[in-house]
């Protein structure tokens, strides 16, 4: 099955269910999984679509005292670290930040060979930022995790110890280039599926990411590609009748 998973506060839920509107049209991803902090969910979502509150969980492996407890970052992005536990009976799972846009057929990201590597990411070619010296410091807001490989590995229980331990600028980010990339555990995604300014950019881009853009949504130089007109105002019955 062809798993996907979005995270993110009330702030961010809006976005959460346009990015997964393009997901949706663009693939025949299976099953969509929310992690939020509610137990309901303010918008309709089909039935292959999963909530879950996880902001208790978040805060019982995120203490308050930790150096990145009270970042920018919520915990609802440190607990992209968890998903060995949050979906223990997933073996891999395609993360995706609320501010990318799926344009074409992300369906051959799942296929990526990934024996023996916990992540399959894009690589930040142009942001110069490689703070532990890993050679190919990965941009998570697309990412492929193998979650056989990395409960083989322990690899939750590495990333959470980092993150209570390590002040970090990007926290789960930074944690999965210097516990994976470091031990040889991530592997490539072609650019096109992580188009941005750090990782470069294609002429046939499958995901834009509008990373480290906070009017994303109305910035008019940005590359929106007709996102809004595309996605933002169709049903839930148009988008999945959009499917290839």
């Amino acid at each position: 099955m062809k798993h996907a998973v979005y995270s993110g506060t009330r702030n961010l839920y809006e976005q959460m269910v346009w990015a997964a509107k393009s997901l949706v049209a663009n693939s025949h991803v299976d099953k969509v999984h929310f992690l939020i902090e509610d137990d309901e969910f303010p918008y309709e979502l089909p039935d292959f679509f999963e909530l879950w509150n996880v902001k208790a969980y978040a805060e019982s492996v995120f203490p308050d005292d930790g150096p990145n407890a009270n970042t920018h970052f919520t915990r609802f992005a440190l607990v992209r670290a968890c998903y060995c536990e949050l979906l223990p009976d997933v073996d891999k799972v395609l993360q995706l930040d609320a501010d990318t846009v799926v344009l074409d057929d992300v369906d051959p990201i799942w296929d990526t060979p990934m024996d023996g590597k916990w992540f399959a990411a894009v690589p930040e070619t142009l942001s110069g930022y490689d703070p532990y010296g890993s050679g190919h410091y990965h941009n998570a807001g697309v990412c492929l995790f193998n979650l056989v490989q990395m409960r083989k590995d322990n690899a939750q229980e590495q990333l959470v110890e980092f993150i209570n331990s390590v002040p970090a600028n990007c926290v789960e980010q930074d944690a999965m280039n210097y516990v994976g990339a470091m031990e040889g555990k991530a592997c490539d995604l072609p650019v096109r599926y992580n188009e941005n300014r750090a990782c470069g950019y294609t002429d046939d881009p499958a995901i834009q990411h509008y990373v480290g853009y906070m009017d994303w949504l109305t910035n008019p130089n940005l590359p929106r590609r007709e996102y809004l007109k595309l996605y933002r105002d169709k049903s839930w019955d148009e988008i999945v009748g959009m499917r290839k």
